[in-house]
């Protein structure tokens, strides 16, 4: 989408906003939220100080909009992943092989940005609860997954609680498995981790 930036009297220049969110996002994602400059912010995003506060606000909310930009993007992917998981018992497999892959990729590496800046921000920024929102919206994700793998009506009382208990467990897994890929483990020990996993979904 293109949006005008004034930057000063005369031709208005145009910016991508979703570019610059795209350029921003990575910047963060090194070096944090308290490491990251207003003067690097000014320097990647292309735009004067004045344009770029007019455009996003503060640096608070402007981390803001970078997550919640990041988290429908990163929901998506599990979306698609899910999606092309199938459904029975193998779908869980499945999934955590293709989770795997990302993994060890180079952008895996670097681990997830809403797990990293819940750390460093305990989960809030500028009346943004970005740490429950982003485990609300990975639970839903990974019920579908579970619900599918179970072959249980989630709407059945029985079925519900069971998919709800997985689901939990893999939620929980996973938001600790990226802070191990942000940490440098080796691409031997991230499997080693998914393989236990594997191994506790064959008991279920």
């Amino acid at each position: 989408m293109a949006t005008q930036e004034s930057v000063t009297v005369g031709r208005p220049r145009l910016f991508d906003e979703d570019v610059v969110l795209g350029e921003l996002t990575g910047l963060f994602w090194r070096h944090g939220y308290a490491q990251t400059s207003m003067s690097q912010i000014v320097e990647i995003s292309g735009m004067h100080k004045p344009s770029l506060y007019r455009a996003f606000g503060s640096k608070d909310e402007l981390f803001a909009r970078v997550l919640r930009r990041y988290l429908a993007e990163r929901m998506g992917a599990f979306a698609a992943m899910i999606d092309s998981s199938g459904s029975g018992p193998e779908a869980v497999h499945r999934f955590l092989d293709l989770f795997e892959t990302d993994a060890v990729s180079a952008r895996g590496r670097d681990g997830c940005l809403m797990v990293m800046a819940s750390n460093e921000l305990r989960g809030h920024l500028h009346e943004y609860d970005f740490a429950a929102d982003y485990r609300e919206q990975m639970r839903a994700c990974l019920s579908v997954l579970v619900a599918r793998a179970c072959g249980v009506d989630e709407a059945a009382a029985a079925g519900a609680e069971v998919v709800r208990t997985r689901t939990d467990l893999l939620t929980t897994y996973l938001l600790g498995m990226h802070v191990i890929m942000r940490s440098g483990a080796p691409a031997s020990e991230i499997h080693d981790h998914l393989r236990a996993l594997h191994q506790t979904v064959d008991l279920w």
